[in-house]
Parts: structure tokens; C-alpha cells; sequence
């Protein structure tokens, strides 16, 4: 009977892969697909029949109350696994495959559970998500979905990629994506990218052209897509140098400022200018863009923890929103025409990071 509880959780934990995948990658701001599942479905599906074919034929037919209740779920959470699947994948036989997984399980619940309320009970609950799988699994193989334009930012922060939608008689759209390139793997089949967002929806096969200006803007037939719109400021790939350079060097950059003195700091590699007032001292990190379509990025440092008095900040009398861990400032919100914006967040002690574009 051990070896059947040990079979029995090998089907729950399979049973739980995908759905834990999709909820943790959710959690943690990933887009998640499947890249032709069908490696995923046989070799997942392989190992999930063949214990259930142990299960079915083995002599000592017996399983504790715990491993029941386990099955009998399993019956539910075969349906849920089918519809993520589903959702994520682009061959409808791996989906066929996953699907059938419940039959399997239907079967095993039937030979080991005896509880006839428990199993009446999930028999009833998966039983109500047959015929939307079997709708979706059907639709699953109607339209197309297919790249037809991907372009890198010049420093390949982000990736654009262009998305013909067809859906036959139904129409389609053209798509407009962005996802984040640092942070985004894959693992076999499984595709994940870091905040990918929807950047413009339109009529089907209104693609012309796609090419980044800069960075941070974006231009689709001939509308140009401000990155900062999109993806919430903070988020700069030298942030965390900075922060930590910040946390690090706490103290020395308090002697520097106490003693009027910078040298000791001025030659690091991350700082590439500083400028003190009366108000801050403005270390500047980087910069990127020209002309109007310009960013810069560094530290500051306010005895007051004024996070207005940065040169280039946004005036005293405009507000600051809170965005992410820190506070925003757009031109736009005053101004429809204006592009400028200012984000800001304390790193520790009076020292805060900023960007700013204009």
C-alpha cells in the first residue's frame, strides 16, 4: 500500500507542475507560454500513464484515506491543468495529450477510492469543465497566431515583436508587444518574459513598419510608444548597481560630503559627474538619447529628504505620484504635449536614486 500512496502523490504533484508554474510566474510579473508543447506532453504524459497502468494492475489494490482524498482532487485538478494548457500552448495534440489525463485518472479514482460521496462529489465538479475543455480544445486549432515583425532596443533592454491575430471569417487584430529582454529565459518548451505588456491593439493587417528611436521610444507605423508610459520607472538596468553602490559606500559618501571633498569617490566607474548646490548633491550615473529624446540616471543626496530640489526635477508646485517603490512625475499629466518625466525613490539615509527624460 506504500508503494501505491507514493504512485498516487506522483500523479498529484504532476497533476500541480503546470498550474504552480503558470501561478508562480504570474506572481513574479512573467509571461508565460509554451513553445510547441508536444516535448512537454509526451514526457510528462508518458510518466502519468504509465503509473497509472501500475496502479490499475497492481495486485494490492489499496490506498490510505489521505492518498483517496488525493485522487478524488486530482479529477478537479486535471481540468484546471487542461484549461491553463490549453491557454498557453500552440499544438493542439500536446493538448489532446494533457487532456486525457483525467480519463486516467477517472479510471484510477473508479478501481482505488471507495468513498462513494467523495467521489460523487469531484465526479460532479470536473464533470462541469468537460464541455468548455472539450470547446476550447476544439477552438484551440482555429485562427493563427504569428509573429510577423521582432526588434531589439539598442541596448536590448526591451523587445518589440509584432503579432498578426488572424481569426478567419472572424477578422483578427494586429498586436503591438513589449516585453523586457534582462529577465526573460526559457527552459525547454517553456517561454518566460519578464513584464510583458500590451503596447497598441489594432485592425488586422494594418502593420507597416517597427523600429526603435532610442531605448526608451518605440515607433509603429509612423506612432511613436514612450517606454515610460508603459513599464513603471525604477526599474533602469543600473538601479540595482546603484542601490547597492549606495548601501555599500554609505559612509564614505557622507565623509566626502562632510569634508566638501569627493575625490575618494569621484573616479568610480559608476559615477560619471557630480554637481553640488546648495539644496542636493546630484551624482550622476548614465545617460542616453539625444537631442529631445533624452535620459539620465543616478543618486542624490537631501539633507532635507526633498525630492523635489534635483535639478531637472519637476517644479514645487506639480505633484508626485506614487509608482512602484518610488514617486512619478509626468509633463503629460499637465500637459498633453509635454513628454518630460522625473521618478524618484529613497535608497537609505538621505540618499535617494532618480531618472529623468526629456
Amino acid at each position: 500500500m506504500r508503494r501505491n500512496n507514493l504512485f498516487v502523490l506522483i500523479l498529484l504533484l504532476l497533476t500541480l507542475l503546470f498550474p504552480s508554474i503558470c501561478f508562480l510566474s504570474k506572481l513574479l510579473h512573467y509571461s508565460f507560454t509554451v513553445k510547441n508543447g508536444i516535448v512537454y506532453a509526451i514526457a510528462s504524459s508518458v510518466l502519468y500513464y504509465g503509473i497509472g497502468i501500475l496502479l490499475i494492475y497492481r495486485k494490492e489494490r489499496r490506498i490510505g484515506k489521505t492518498s483517496s482524498f488525493f485522487l478524488s482532487v486530482s479529477l478537479l485538478l486535471n481540468q484546471i491543468n487542461t484549461l491553463m494548457f490549453i491557454f498557453r500552448a500552440d499544438n493542439q495534440a500536446a493538448i489532446l495529450l494533457i487532456a486525457l489525463w483525467f480519463v486516467m485518472t477517472a479510471i484510477l479514482v473508479a478501481v482505488y477510492v471507495k468513498n462513494i460521496a467523495l467521489t460523487a462529489a469531484f465526479y460532479t465538479l470536473s464533470g462541469i469543465l468537460v464541455l468548455p475543455i472539450f470547446l476550447f480544445i476544439m477552438l484551440s486549432d482555429f485562427g493563427a497566431r504569428t509573429v510577423i515583425a521582432r526588434e531589439v532596443s539598442p541596448h536590448m533592454r526591451y523587445c518589440a515583436e509584432v503579432i498578426d491575430d488572424d481569426q478567419g471569417a472572424l477578422g483578427g487584430a494586429t498586436i503591438l508587444m513589449v516585453y523586457k529582454l534582462d529577465g526573460s529565459f526559457s527552459i525547454g518548451s517553456f517561454e518566460f518574459r519578464k513584464d510583458e505588456k500590451i503596447i497598441h491593439s489594432g485592425s488586422w493587417g494594418e502593420y507597416e513598419e517597427l523600429y526603435w528611436n532610442d531605448e526608451e521610444h518605440l515607433t509603429m507605423n509612423n506612432r511613436s510608444y514612450s517606454m515610460v508610459d508603459f513599464f513603471p520607472r525604477g526599474d533602469h538596468a543600473e538601479r540595482d548597481m546603484i542601490f547597492t553602490y549606495v548601501r555599500e559606500h554609505e559612509g564614505v559618501l557622507l565623509d566626502c560630503i562632510e569634508k566638501e571633498d569627493f575625490s575618494s569617490v569621484e573616479n568610480d566607474a559608476l559615477i560619471r559627474k557630480i554637481s553640488v548646490t546648495d539644496d542636493c548633491i546630484d551624482f550622476l550615473c548614465g545617460g542616453d538619447g539625444l537631442g529631445s529624446e533624452t535620459a539620465y540616471w543616478g543618486f542624490y543626496y537631501s539633507e532635507k529628504d526633498d525630492m523635489t530640489v534635483l535639478w531637472g526635477a519637476h517644479p514645487a508646485d506639480q505633484r508626485l505620484e506614487r509608482s512602484g517603490e518610488g514617486y512619478l512625475w509626468k509633463e503629460a499629466w499637465d500637459d498633453p504635449r509635454g513628454d518630460n518625466t522625473y521618478y524618484t525613490e529613497w535608497i537609505c539615509g538621505h540618499f535617494y536614486y532618480y531618472e529623468m527624460t526629456f
